[in-house]
């Protein structure tokens, strides 16, 4: 608390003695320009906020040991705030569009926020995380960094002498400048972005140097020392991680065609599946036209009646005589009215087509004539040309030319194999539908 209070009473002096020297530059002119009995204003803190370039229209942010404090840079990265109220050390941050810079600040008067007073914060502060110093800053934390500022002053020096930027001649935190070529401040702002590029290094891992004291030049690397002795040999390490499984090798080309097996028995004939349901029954078509009637053919002409004779005595019953010839048939009635339709009967149950699904199973052939690929005939024989349409598989990189017509429409993978069509169930029983698979490819017809 009594170190506080004599920063707060060194904020008071020195802003008496600011306002003292703003008097004039004789004891005369001094006297003139103040009244007996009239307060001074009070003091302000102000600076520049610059990379190189101004940064410009950046929100300025002061913590201090007591109070706090928010400004706006101008065009040219210029800030100031009034020292009233504020007693010292200070920390200050000003957010940028490329990020955050931080300074501090010991008093009234001009201190600047640049990459350079980064730094500087991050050496004074020991700690390479400057925002996180700006967040919890207190009297503590702040007095424990001005008190090890003149070595972070001495040892950011160092560093960027190291990095090829000689600061020497310059106040690394106060040094009134101005954000533009020519400005002794400035260009040494400018010529640390280019050592930064130049050495692969960023204003983080430098503040990370400084933050642990490393700022030396390397030093003539020492002799090789003597090789100690051998350490005890250590534990097997956990087993590696399995590599990835190799590529998978180029597909073998394809072997020859072996020879046609033995027509196998023919299975017996499958238990007949359920009936299906009865489907729903169609409407009732519309009664046809009824036919005209036929024209009755001509009557034939009666024969001649013979003559009546004589009543004989009446003899025994004689056999019976051949019966007369069917008189013509009489013209055919008017048809009577249609009967109404009676109730359609339920479906009978799906029967077989008879002569059809039992086929030969011819083998497979090759012929002496030319077929066009794709194309399917039947045969009697026990061998035809091509192969039988039963829904088997084939190896699509042996019959290129038959997939490019068929594809997977009969079945297969579409990836390595495809399927023929099976006719079986449609073959007239003893015959063989067979495709062929190897001929004459089939041309488009515009």
């Amino acid at each position: 608390m009594k170190q506080a209070r004599t920063r707060s009473i060194y904020l008071s002096v020195i802003a008496a003695a600011v306002l003292s020297a703003c008097g004039g530059g004789d004891d005369g002119a001094q006297s003139a320009g103040a009244s007996a009995g009239t307060a001074p204003p009070p003091a302000t803190i102000s600076g520049v906020a610059a990379t190189g370039a101004p940064i410009a229209n950046a929100v300025v942010d002061i913590r201090c040991a007591a109070g706090t404090a928010t400004a706006t840079t101008s065009a040219t990265g210029a800030w100031g705030v009034s020292a009233a109220g504020l007693a010292v050390p200070c920390a200050a941050r000003v957010t940028g569009p490329s990020g955050v810079l931080h300074t501090l600040i010991t008093g009234p008067g001009t201190t600047n926020i640049t990459p350079i007073t980064e730094l500087v914060v991050a050496s004074a502060a020991q700690n390479p995380d400057t925002e996180a110093f700006f967040n919890t800053f207190s009297t503590t934390s702040g007095n424990a960094a001005i008190n090890r500022l003149p070595t972070a002053l001495t040892l950011t020096r160092q560093r960027l002498a190291n990095l090829g930027v000689s600061v020497d001649t310059l106040n690394l935190m106060n040094q009134a400048f101005q954000p533009q070529a020519g400005d002794a401040y400035d260009d040494k702002l400018e010529a640390l972005i280019v050592r930064l590029k130049a050495t692969n290094a960023t204003l983080t891992t430098v503040a990370q140097d400084l933050a642990r004291g490393d700022v030396g030049a390397p030093g003539a690397q020492g002799a090789t020392g003597a090789t100690g002795a051998a350490g005890a040999t250590g534990a097997d390490g956990a087993p590696g991680v399995p590599g990835a499984t190799g590529a998978t090798g180029p597909q073998g080309s394809t072997g020859p065609v072996g020879a046609t097996g033995a027509v196998g028995a023919t299975g017996s004939t499958g238990v007949t599946g359920p009936t299906g349901a009865t489907g729903a029954t169609g409407a009732t078509g519309a009664t046809g036209t009824t036919g005209a009637t036929g024209v009755t053919g001509p009557q034939g002409s009666p024969g001649t009646q013979g003559a009546t004779g004589a009543t004989g005595a009446q003899g025994s019953t004689g056999a019976t005589g051949v019966t007369g010839v069917t008189g013509a048939t009489g013209a055919t009635g008017p048809t009577g009215a249609a009967g109404a339709t009676g109730a359609t009967g339920a479906t009978g149950a799906t029967g077989s087509v008879p002569g059809l699904g039992t086929p030969s199973h011819a083998a497979d052939g090759n012929g002496s004539g030319v077929c066009t690929i794709g194309t399917v005939w039947l045969t009697a024989a026990t061998v035809g040309e091509g192969m039988a349409a039963d829904g088997r598989l084939l190896p699509i990189n042996a019959y290129t030319a038959l997939f490019s017509l068929l594809g997977t429409n009969f079945g297969g993978d579409g990836v390595t194999n495809f399927a023929l069509p099976n006719l079986s169930s449609v073959t007239p029983n003893g015959l063989t539908y067979m495709i062929c698979v190897d001929g004459v490819f089939p041309s488009r017809v515009n």
